[in-house]
């Protein structure tokens, strides 16, 4: 299960904090909300993954396909870091 909270920071941010497993039966939803608040309402996109206790290859992949100057992932577990490596320090 992934639970998604929405956090909203001013006009031109949003952070997104996750809790729960990144998979994909719910990597989807994940994307079209990255999406929405990216490309529809042009805010830069803060993933707080400090609730997250496991990502699939399904998920990586979403998150490599969103993922750019505006969506920015921030506090993950030391597992969840080295799943996410080249993300985050290749940004």
């Amino acid at each position: 299960m992934l639970r998604i909270t929405e956090i909203y920071e001013g006009d031109k941010t949003v952070t997104l904090r996750l809790d729960g497993r990144v998979v994909s039966t719910r990597v989807s939803e994940l994307e079209k909300l990255c999406i929405h608040y990216r490309d529809e309402k042009n805010k830069t996109v803060v993933l707080d993954f400090g609730g997250v206790s496991f990502i699939d290859g399904n998920g990586v992949k979403i998150l490599e396909s969103i993922r750019d100057e505006r969506v920015k992932i921030t506090n993950c577990s030391p597992f969840i870091r080295s799943l996410l490596h080249d993300l985050i320090t290749n940004r």
